[in-house]
C-alpha cells in the first residue's frame, strides 16, 4: 500500500512536499502515521514509499522493521525530479534490504518527455538479445545524461538486489 499520492494524507507527506506545492503536515509521518507502518508490518503487508516526501522516505526507512518499495520510481541524481529516490536515501535503501523499482515514465527518467530504455536501463542492457549479435547504433540523445542508467546508479549506489523495474501502467508509452 502506498502512504500517499500526491496529496499529504493524514498519516504521510507526499512528493509536493519538497517542490514547495504543498506545505509539510508532518515532517514525514504522523504519529497516527506511524502506527500504520508499524500495522501494515504486523500484517505482512508491503509499504510503498513512491510518492511519499524524502523525509517521509528516511522516517519510514528508519522505523519500518520489513523491507519497503519505491514501486515507481527513478535515481534523483540522474533527473532531479521530487519523485526520484536521492543518493542518501538509496543507501537507506541498501542498508534495509528494500527495494527501487525504476519508473520509465519520461519526465522521472530523464526530465523532458522523450524516453528510451536505455535511458531506463543503460545502454549495454538495452542491446541484450538483439538479433544477429549486433548491437544497433545508438541514437542522439537529448539529453546530458548519456546514458541516463537509472538501474546501474540505484546498482552503484544500493546493490544489485535493491533495483527493479517498475512503472504506472496509466498509458505511458
Amino acid at each position: 500500500m502506498t502512504l500517499t499520492h500526491s496529496c499529504n494524507t493524514p498519516w504521510a507527506d507526499n512528493w509536493l512536499v519538497d517542490t514547495g506545492d504543498e506545505p509539510p503536515r508532518h515532517h514525514g509521518l504522523s504519529p497516527f502515521g506511524k502506527t500504520v507502518l508499524e500495522e501494515m508490518n504486523r500484517l505482512g503487508m508491503i509499504v510503498d514509499l513512491a510518492h511519499v516526501s524524502v523525509e517521509t522516505m528516511k522516517v519510514a526507512l528508519s522505523l519500518s522493521k520489513a523491507p519497503v518499495i519505491f514501486s515507481h520510481s527513478s535515481a534523483y541524481s540522474l533527473c532531479p525530479h521530487r519523485r526520484n529516490v536521492p543518493d542518501d536515501v538509496l543507501r537507506m535503501v541498501a542498508s534495509t534490504g528494500s527495494l527501487v523499482m525504476i519508473n520509465f515514465y519520461n519526465a522521472y527518467v530523464t526530465c523532458s518527455d522523450t524516453a528510451t530504455l536505455a535511458d531506463v536501463a543503460g545502454e549495454a542492457d538495452a542491446r541484450v538479445g538483439w538479433a544477429g549479435g549486433q548491437c544497433p547504433p545508438r541514437p542522439a540523445h537529448p539529453s546530458p545524461f548519456v546514458p541516463a542508467d537509472h538501474m546501474d546508479h540505484v546498482k552503484k549506489v544500493a546493490g544489485a538486489q535493491s533495483v527493479g523495474f517498475g512503472g504506472d501502467y496509466d498509458g505511458v508509452t
